[in-house]
């Protein structure tokens, strides 16, 4: 009996050594199973977001801000935004370019609109940036500055090669009849790497005297004359046409949305129409965000569509039509299959109004594994405070998850408004989000200097370039040096344990 009681003793001694030595190690990393790393979160699983745009130094003292993002094969990031900082490129607004990689991080960032010699003198405002497949980025701005084709505000178009970025080229006034400023425009390509640019144009024309959306297509390296697809010669559509977002789908078939303000059996209201090129042309524009019940009577905006495996095209916008979500203005969704476009949803807020903020500008992307993903900018007070936040939402096969804040935690280190979010999806389905924030920091910030800032959904293994979270790490063997040092105590306490248990044994 007492030799039991000894084993027993020792076995303890044993296990409590181990174990003891494995739990009070704090440089243990989390467990690695193939390339999936196991981790408890206290909080989200989203990184901490950085700023982008400007460092501890301030060198970018002025207003950064409509940003848009790509993600290339490699995993490098790509972002561009709107500049107002002064520099050898003179005072005007630049579009600047800066990327992730992760062996270098986050590159400085460069001016693409303009150069020292200032030849660019007017404002480049709004870019839009796509990726085609061989890796080369496609950039458009509109510009303010002066040339043959006029004073008025044009498409200026530029890429990115092995070679560097290109000239400018300015491509929505190629024979000089574009009189009227065009601005805000969208960019795609696709797999043929045509590109696809649309944007809102004040010129007057056979349609009318109100803003169209217009096309211009590069096929090879020819860019086509610029067309209206919002509008025909019958001018139906009689009022302003604004906001276009344009992109392709695995067929090249181009898909435009846009905000119209003409009236129709929807009612005297804003709304969303669409538009694509199925047929070999532009088909009639059709409102997809209300029908002739009128069920839709606030404003709808801000377009957003994605396209998925399966060819279901999926549109977000923020609407001010009151319903059982309350009377704040709430993002919608909708989709198009083979049946039709489905009756329009609130994905911000349900029937017990948790939301009660303002909700805008979302952005919709669709993962490999088709789950949808949508970000927007919402003032629904929390633990984060009372500014504007970045919200974050998915559907998967159970239905929509309810909205998060992605851009603050209840330490409310973030009190300054973050807007205009941006989303895009990497190879292995991390998702990462830009957007404008207001926020003071040793970048500077708050009035007047609001930065690009980044975050990212923690789920892949390649580390946070927006920084760690407060992670739980549970028991692992990670690297190399942890596991040798692990090994050798275990074996050290498995040593002295049995010669221990063999005196005791001795003396009695």
């Amino acid at each position: 009996m007492k030799r039991i009681k000894i084993f027993i003793m020792a076995t303890q001694i044993l296990f409590s050594s181990v174990f003891g030595v494995l739990l009070s190690n704090s440089s243990i990393g989390p467990i690695s199973s193939f390339t999936n790393e196991l981790y408890i979160l206290t909080s989200s699983d989203w990184s901490k977001a950085i700023v982008i745009s400007d460092s501890s130094s301030g060198w970018n003292d002025d207003r950064s801000y409509n940003q848009d993002m790509v993600i290339d094969e490699n995993g490098t990031i790509h972002v561009v935004w709107e500049d107002l900082t002064d520099g050898e490129w003179g005072s005007d607004a630049e579009i600047m370019y800066a990327n992730y990689t992760s062996s270098s991080g986050w590159s400085n960032a460069t001016v693409i609109s303009d150069d020292y010699t200032g030849w660019n003198n007017g404002p480049s405002r709004s870019p839009s940036m796509t990726i085609d497949k061989n890796g080369v980025l496609h950039v458009v701005w509109h510009d303010g500055t002066v040339g043959p084709w006029g004073s008025d505000a044009e498409i200026m178009y530029t890429n990115h090669t092995a070679s560097g970025w290109s000239n400018a080229t300015m491509i929505s006034d190629i024979y000089g009849w574009n009189d009227g400023s065009s601005m805000i425009p969208s960019i795609a390509v696709d797999n043929n790497i045509n590109i696809h640019v649309i944007w809102r144009d004040y010129t007057d024309g056979e349609w009318g005297s109100d803003y169209e959306i217009m096309y211009a297509n590069r096929t090879g390296s020819v860019w086509s004359n610029a067309t209206v697809i919002s509008d025909d010669n019958t001018g139906w559509n009689n009022e302003l046409s604004d906001y276009p977002f344009v992109t392709v789908d695995k067929n090249g078939i181009v898909h435009a949305a846009w905000v119209d303000y003409t009236n129709g059996e929807w009612g005297n209201d804003i709304e969303i129409m669409y538009t694509n090129t199925s047929t070999g042309w532009w088909s009639n524009a059709t409102v997809i965000s209300d029908d002739n019940t009128q069920w839709n009577d606030g404003s709808s905006w801000l377009p957003n569509i994605a396209i998925d495996n399966n060819s279901v095209i999926h549109v977000v916008w923020h609407d001010e039509t009151d319903g059982a979500w309350g009377t704040d203005t709430e993002i919608m969704y909708t989709n198009f299959t083979v049946s039709g476009w489905s009756n329009a949803t609130v994905i911000s807020d349900d029937i017990s109004l948790w939301n009660t903020g303002t909700s805008t500008s979302p952005k919709i992307a669709v993962g490999i594994n088709g789950t949808l993903h949508v970000v927007w900018v919402d003032n629904t007070p929390g633990t984060w405070g009372t500014d504007n936040e970045i919200m974050y939402a998915e559907r998967t096969s159970t239905g929509w998850t309810k909205g998060i804040v992605i851009s603050d935690d209840n330490t409310d280190w973030n009190n300054g408004s973050s807007l205009s979010p941006k989303l895009a999806i990497d190879n292995n389905s991390t998702l990462h989000v830009i957007w404008e924030d207001w926020t003071v920091g040793v970048w500077g910030g708050g009035s007047g200097d609001p930065e690009i800032m980044y975050s990212k959904n923690f789920t892949s293994t390649s580390g946070a370039p927006g920084g760690k979270l407060n992670l739980i790490p549970l028991l692992a063997m990670q690297q190399p040096s942890d596991t040798g040092l692990i090994i050798v105590i275990i074996l050290i306490a498995v040593a002295a344990t049995i010669i221990l248990i063999l005196i005791i044994i001795k003396k009695k």
